[in-house]
C-alpha cells in the first residue's frame, strides 16, 4: 500500500546573516516544544538545525529553512495513533557538497570543519536526507514524534502555523546567544547525568537480582540433580547413602549421619555416614526412643544450633552430639526431620561441624527441599522392598508347590509309561492305560504351563535356535492328539499346502505352541465338530499356519484379551472346560520369541474361531545339510543303545522303586540310595557309568552331593527334581549335572538322556 502523508507548513526563515542562524535555532526549539518534544530532544533538534544552517551560510552564502509537520494518513501505530514527524528542510544555492560519500563515511578531514555538522546532525536526528549538485544542496532533517506524545490535529497544527514565533528578529549579541545555548546544554547535561545515576542504580539492582536468580537457579539445579540421583536408587540402603553424601557436600558438614525409624517399633536404625571427619562417629547403630530430640521434633521443620558450646548440657541435641562423636568438639549442628505426607516422622538427617554458625539459611532451605524428595524416595524404596519380598515369596511358593505336585506324579507316570510301552499287555488294558497316561500328561502340562508363564514374566525362558520342519511338527502334534480327536468324534482335516515350511526355532517350544492351539480347538468344539489345519506361504518369506474350528467361538469383546493370562472368554458356563487359561498367553509369548505373530478371529458365540500363526521362513537347504552331517557322523545307521551301571538316588520310596524296576527292565544295572551319606559311600566303593540324583534329600542337597562325589567319580550326572524353575536348572548345571529332568519324568525322555550320555562316555 502506498504511503499517504499530509504536510503542514509551520514557518520559513531566510538565512542571510549570521544572526539568522540563531533565529533558525530559536524557531526549531520553539516549534519542537509546541509539538510536544521533551527538553533534551528540543536541544538536539535545535543544535542539528543550527549546524546545518551554519553550513548553508558559511559554505554556500545563505539559504532558506522551512519548518513542517508530516502526518502519515495511510497507517496507524500502536494505541490507534498516526505517525507524525517534524521536518526541517534547509536549502542553499551553493556549489554543492564535494566528497559527500567520504563525509558520510566519517573519514573526511577538513581544516574548516566542513562535514562535522552533517555527522552531528545524523547522530541527533532520526533521519537526515541530503540532495546536492553544482546548483545547490538541500538537507532534510526528520524527528519522529514518540508514541507517548499526543498527536496534533490538523486544526491545532494550522493554529500553530499562524502563531508568531516568540523570538526576537535578532539576538542582543552573539555572546548572549552563546550563553543561552550553554545554559541549555548544561541543563541537558544535568538531565543526562541524573539519568546516568538512575541507570547506575538500576544496573546495581539488576546485578543483585541476577545474583539472586543465579543462586536460585543453582539451588533448583542442585535439587534436580539430587532428585534424579535419589530416583535412580531403589534399594533403601543405597537411597540413604546417596542422600547423606549429597546433602553433606551441599552443607559443607564435617560429619553427617542418617537414621530411619522402624515401621514396627520405636527403634531407630542408622543407615549411612559421610563427611571429611566421618571416622570420629561412634557406633550408635540403633537407638531405642520414641522420638529424636523430644516429642516436638516431628512438628519442627528442622533444628539449627549455631553453637552447641552456648547451649545447656541438658539440651538433647548436646547430649546426642556427645554420644555420637565424643572425641570431636561439635560446635554447630543441624537436624532435619524426614516426614511422610501425613506428618509422621520417618527419619532424621544430622549434620555437624567444629566451626560455629556453619549452617546458613541457604543450607536450611536446600536440605529442607531435599528432605521432601528423600521422603518419596524412601517410601518408594520400602515399597520396592515389599514387592521384591512378595515376588521372592511367590517364586519360592511356585517352586515348592510344583515340587510337591510333581513328586507323587513321578512314579505313576514312570509305571504307566512302562506299561503303555509293553507290547505283551492285552489291548483292552493298553487302552485303559492310555487314558490314564494321557490325563497324567495333561496334569503335568498344566504344571508346566504355570511354570512356563512364570518364566515368561521373569524373562528367564531360554530358546534353542535350529531348523525346524513345521509340517513334520504339525503331523507329530496331530498324532499325539488323534486319540482325543477320535474320542470326541471330530473331523480333523490337515492341508499342508505351503511349498516352504522350515523355520528357525526351538522344537520343543514350537511343538507346545501347536499342541496348545490344537488342544484349544478340540476342547472348545462340541463333539462331532470340524477342525481344519492349513499352511500357506505369505509374501514369499512367512509361513502361515491356521487352525479353524466350528466350535464355541469368541465374543467380540473378548478378542482383545484372549491372549492374556488366565482368560478363557466369559467365565459363566466355562468351568467344565478346565485348564488354567495360560495356554494362549504362552502361545503368544513363544511365537513372538520366534519373531512371529499370532491372531484370533471369530464372528461371535457359537460361530467358531480361527487362529493364525505367522513365522519367518529360512532356507530349507540348511536343514538338509544338517541332516546329512548327522547321518555321516552316525555312519549311516542308528547306533545301538548301551546299557550300563546306574546309581539312582531319591528319597521318595515309590519313585525309587518304580524307576529302579523300569530301568532294570531295560537292561541297566541299577544301584539305589535314599540319602547323601548312603550315595557317597556307594560311590567310594564302586564305579558307575551314570548318576541320577534327586535334589531334595533328607540329609542334604543333591547339589552338594554331586560336588562331594566329584572327588571320587567323574561319571556324568542327571538331576531329577520336582523343582523346575530356571534358577534351579542354572544351579544344577553350575554344580556339575549334565542334564536336568523335571518330575514327573517322562520315562522315554529319561532313557533317551541315558542313551546320549552313555554314547558320549562308553
Amino acid at each position: 500500500m502506498s504511503t499517504e502523508v499530509e504536510i503542514t507548513d509551520l514557518a520559513t526563515v531566510q538565512i542571510r546573516t549570521e544572526a539568522d542562524i540563531v533565529i533558525c535555532r530559536q524557531h526549531a526549539r520553539h516549534l519542537a516544544a509546541a509539538i510536544g518534544f521533551d527538553t533534551q530532544t528540543q536541544v538536539r533538534i535545535a543544535t542539528s538545525v543550527s549546524e546545518i544552517a551554519r553550513n548553508a551560510f558559511q559554505y554556500a552564502g545563505g539559504g532558506k529553512a522551512a519548518f513542517r509537520v508530516e502526518t502519515d494518513t495511510s497507517g496507524r501505530l500502536r494505541h490507534n495513533l498516526r505517525q507524525q514527524s517534524l521536518l526541517i528542510e534547509i536549502a542553499d544555492q551553493g556549489a554543492g557538497i564535494e566528497n559527500l560519500s567520504v563525509v558520510l563515511g566519517g573519514s573526511y578531514k577538513s581544516a574548516t570543519g566542513l562535514g562535522l555538522g552533517i555527522l552531528g546532525a545524523r547522530r541527533l536526528m532520526d533521519q537526515v536526507d541530503i540532495e546536492t549538485s553544482s546548483s545547490g544542496s538541500t538537507v532534510t532533517l526528520r524527528k519522529n514524534l514518540p508514541p507517548s506524545i499526543t498527536r496534533k490535529t490538523p486544526q491545532e497544527l494550522s493554529a500553530l502555523a499562524s502563531t508568531e514565533t516568540p523570538v526576537a528578529s535578532q539576538p542582543a549579541s552573539v555572546i548572549a546567544e552563546v550563553q543561552q545555548q550553554n545554559r541549555e546544554l548544561l541543563g541537558v547535561m544535568e538531565e543526562i547525568h541524573s539519568r546516568q545515576e538512575d541507570l547506575v542504580r538500576m544496573n546495581k539492582e539488576l546485578e543483585e537480582t541476577n545474583a539472586g536468580v543465579l543462586a536460585l537457579y543453582d539451588e533448583l539445579d542442585t535439587l534436580h540433580r539430587v532428585g534424579l540421583l535419589l530416583a535412580s536408587k531403589m534399594d533403601l540402603p543405597a537411597v540413604m547413602h546417596a542422600l547423606i553424601v549429597a546433602t553433606t557436600e551441599l552443607t559443607n558438614a564435617q560429619i553427617s549421619t542418617c537414621y530411619l525409624r522402624s515401621k514396627d517399633s520405636a527403634e531407630w536404625e542408622r543407615y549411612a555416614d559421610a563427611g571429611s571427619r566421618a571416622e570420629v562417629l561412634q557406633t550408635l547403630q540403633k537407638m531405642q526412643t520414641d522420638d529424636f530430640f523430644g516429642q516436638g521434633f516431628a512438628r519442627e521443620s528442622m533444628i539449627n544450633v549455631p553453637d552447641l558450646a552456648q547451649e545447656d548440657d541438658n539440651n538433647c541435641m548436646v547430649q546426642f552430639a556427645a554420644a555420637l562423636a565424643p572425641n570431636f568438639v561439635l560446635r554447630s549442628c543441624l537436624a532435619v526431620p524426614l516426614k511422610d505426607a501425613d506428618g509422621m516422622l520417618l527419619g532424621v538427617l544430622i549434620f555437624g561441624s567444629e566451626h560455629p554458625g556453619l549452617f546458613s539459611e541457604r543450607s536450611e532451605r536446600i536440605v529442607s527441599s531435599i528432605s521432601a524428595q528423600a521422603t518419596i524416595a524412601i517410601e518408594n524404596a520400602r515399597l520396592f522392598d515389599s514387592v521384591k519380598a512378595a515376588s521372592e515369596a511367590k517364586d519360592k511358593f511356585l517352586a515348592m508347590i510344583s515340587h510337591e505336585l510333581r513328586t507323587p506324579l513321578n512314579p505313576v507316570l514312570s509305571i504307566i509309561s512302562g506299561l503303555h510301552e509293553n507290547p505283551a499287555l492285552p489291548e483292552v488294558f493298553r487302552e485303559d492305560i492310555a487314558v490314564v497316561l494321557r490325563n497324567i500328561q495333561l496334569e503335568t502340562r498344566l504344571i508346566d504351563d504355570l511354570l512356563d508363564f512364570h518364566r515368561i514374566i521373569k524373562g528367564n525362558l531360554n530358546f534353542a535356535a535350529e531348523p525346524v520342519d513345521m509340517h513334520a511338527m504339525i503331523r507329530n502334534v496331530v498324532d499325539i492328539c488323534r486319540m482325543e480327536v477320535e474320542q470326541r468324534g471330530h473331523q480333523l482335516k490337515v492341508s499342508l499346502a505351503a511349498e516352504k515350511c522350515i523355520v528357525a526355532g526351538d522344537p520343543a517350544r514350537l511343538q507346545q505352541v501347536l499342541w496348545n492351539i490344537l488342544k484349544n480347538a478340540i476342547k472348545f468344539t462340541a463333539p462331532g465338530g470340524e477342525i481344519c489345519i492349513n499352511t500357506n506361504v505369505e509374501f514369499g518369506d512367512t509361513l502361515l499356519i491356521t487352525a479353524v474350528d466350528n466350535g464355541r467361538g469368541i465374543e467380540a469383546e473378548m478378542l482383545g484379551s484372549i491372549f492374556s493370562a488366565f482368560e478363557q472368554g466369559s467365565v459363566q458356563g466355562l468351568t467344565h472346560f478346565g485348564g488354567l487359561g495360560l495356554g494362549l498367553a504362552i502361545v503368544k509369548s513363544f511365537v513372538q520369541k520366534h519373531g512371529g505373530s499370532v491372531d484370533a478371529e471369530s464372528l461371535g458365540r457359537d460361530m467358531g474361531a480361527t487362529f493364525s500363526i505367522r513365522l519367518p521362513l529360512i532356507d530349507s537347504t540348511v536343514l538338509r545339510e544338517e541332516s546329512a552331517a548327522k547321518s555321516a557322523a552316525a555312519g549311516g545307521a542308528p547306533q545301538a543303545v548301551h546299557t550300563g551301571r546306574i546309581l539312582l538316588i531319591d528319597d521318595h520310596a515309590d519313585t525309587l522303586w518304580s524307576l529302579n524296576r523300569l530301568l532294570m527292565r531295560r537292561g541297566y544295572e541299577v544301584t539305589t540310595a535314599s540319602s547323601c551319606a548312603e550315595a557317597l559311600k556307594l560311590v567310594q566303593q564302586g564305579e558307575f557309568d551314570v548318576i541320577i540324583s534327586d535334589l531334595g534329600l533328607p540329609d542334604g542337597s543333591g547339589i552338594d552331593l554331586i560336588r562331594d562325589m566329584r572327588k571320587h567319580s567323574t561319571a556324568p550326572a542327571i538331576a531329577l527334581s520336582g523343582y523346575g524353575m530356571e534358577s534351579d536348572m542354572s544351579q544344577t548345571r553350575a554344580a556339575g549335572f549334565v542334564t536336568h529332568l523335571t518330575k514327573p519324568v517322562d520315562f522315554p525322555a529319561l532313557v533317551e538322556a541315558l542313551r546320549e550320555l552313555m554314547k558320549a562316555t562308553p
